[in-house]
């Protein structure tokens, strides 16, 4: 019986006014889910103002759909790169802690995931369990 490829839910972030990186950065996400076999359950993109602060109200609507299909169905929100949530290490474990508090997790197109408390490393990033402080 086959199984039912996970939902990757794109999230990015752009302030500037050129989308041409934002473009690149999609289509990254786009042809990273193809080789992955998982199906691509939307797009949400916060720009201006709203991709710099906390609120982040498209990746609370991502959260908002993304949580209701963990129910059913493996589901996960797919970034380019860790810095698409924040730079800073603790406004990024702010913004992945709303994606698991919905019952989902991250992945990045380097092949990172913080699902099972885990950050990969083989990109060149520190391990950085979701939800914690990095050791000093």
């Amino acid at each position: 019986m086959p199984t039912t490829p996970p939902l990757a839910f794109v999230y990015d972030r752009c302030a500037t006014r050129s989308h041409a990186m934002l473009e690149m950065r999609l289509a990254g996400c786009r042809t990273y889910a193809e080789r992955q076999g998982w199906e691509v359950a939307g797009w949400w993109v916060d720009l201006g103002d709203a991709a710099l602060g906390g609120e982040r109200p498209e990746l609370g609507a991502l959260v908002g759909v993304l949580g209701r299909q963990v129910v059913g169905r493996r589901a996960f929100c797919l970034v380019h790169h860790w810095n698409r949530f924040a730079h800073d290490v603790e406004g990024r474990l702010a913004l992945q802690g709303r994606v698991a508090e919905a019952g989902g997790f991250s992945v990045t197109t380097f092949g990172e995931s913080d699902e099972n408390g885990r950050s990969d490393a083989r990109a060149g990033y520190a391990w950085v369990p979701v939800g914690r402080q990095p050791l000093e």
